[in-house]
């Protein structure tokens, strides 16, 4: 890779991808609310959030598995919730048949839309 590429590239992404965004650091020290599906997202564990600092990467680490294992207990203890693989299949079905449904509807109207140019 030339020299003068990566020097002018580097800049231009950078600028792309961090322009107009805050450090973690920076957002508004307001507390994290609980999320509502999986209930893993509150700050540390004694339930306080620290905003005014960033968080390590062994913190966040701790905090992402605390979640992940939260979600798979949730899975675990819903699974009667879930569709079977007979209502799954059915469900694949019913769409294949919907979409070539409507590839032939888009097929009618582009009918309809383009008619044959009529000879003279």
């Amino acid at each position: 890779m030339k020299l003068w590429y990566l020097t002018i590239t580097t800049p231009l992404i950078t600028t792309l991808l961090f322009s107009g965004m805050r450090a973690i650091a920076q957002l508004p020290s307001t507390p994290v609310q609980t999320s509502p599906t999986s209930g893993c997202l509150f700050g540390y564990p004694d339930r306080t959030y620290q905003g005014e600092r960033p968080i390590t990467r062994n913190e966040f680490a701790a905090g992402l598995n605390a979640c992940l294992q939260q979600v798979d207990q949730s899975i675990r203890c819903n699974r009667q919730e879930f569709a079977t693989r007979a209502e799954f299949e059915r469900l694949l079905q019913r769409q294949r048949e919907l979409n070539e449904q409507l590839r032939q509807t888009s097929d009618r109207v582009d009918t309809l839309s383009n008619p044959p140019a009529s000879s003279k």
